[in-house]
């Protein structure tokens, strides 16, 4: 599950979809908020690139942000590091490296990179498909929306649906087993099987690795 930040991440403004997806046989992974924090950094980090001040003290304190940010993950993941064997999230530059063909960082930003890769990132470790959680009439939903179904096609007709919340009732349950019946006739002809994951190095044009 990707999407707008707010909307995805909290379950009265997504009328609970998650508990209507799993209540239906779904198995729901969702994008959380720490990716977000990780992409200000990175932003940042891609900012003084172009502006040439890596020698400076913004980019040190970008640095040091980094570092720290890196030792309290570690610190709070270990003790559930059983629990999220094979769930563990994909680095932010990855995520830009993946969604790059289709909404270039450089020239796009906020959820919509976020989402576009992160939905080829799920597509390769064998997802059944995406939904993207946002608010009626938003900007990166919009622009993802477009570019989704071009995703879909290079990538074996991967199912990727959207679902749009503005306050209003909606049969919610309808949409939700439109999208799974979907993802199950995927499920029964895709290429990829669904693979554990670990954490994965972060690629060269990463400022700093992780």
């Amino acid at each position: 599950m990707v999407g707008e930040i707010f909307t995805r991440l909290n379950s009265f403004a997504n009328q609970e979809i998650i508990r209507h997806l799993e209540a239906a046989g779904a198995e729901c992974w969702l994008a959380g908020v720490a990716e977000w924090i990780w992409y200000t950094n990175e932003e940042q980090f891609r900012r003084l690139r172009e502006e040439r001040r890596r020698a400076s003290k913004n980019w040190l304190r970008a640095f040091l942000t980094k570092q720290v940010m890196e030792r309290d993950e570690k610190i709070l993941y270990e003790p559930f590091s059983e629990d999220f064997r094979g769930y563990d999230e994909p680095h932010v530059p990855h995520l830009l490296k993946l969604s790059h063909p289709y909404l270039p960082a450089a020239g796009c930003g906020g959820e919509m990179v976020l989402s576009t890769g992160g939905s080829i990132y799920f597509y390769e470790i064998g997802a059944d498909g995406i939904a993207d959680i946002s608010p009626f009439s938003c900007m990166n939903a919009i622009i993802t929306e477009a570019v989704y179904p071009k995703v879909s096609r290079e990538h074996d007709g991967f199912p990727m649906r959207m679902f749009y919340f503005d306050g209003t009732q909606s049969d919610l349950d309808r949409d939700v087993g439109i999208f799974l019946e979907l993802a199950r006739t995927y499920k029964r002809r895709k290429k990829r099987p669904r693979r554990a994951v670990g954490r994965r190095p972060v690629p060269e044009t990463s400022p700093v690795r992780r």
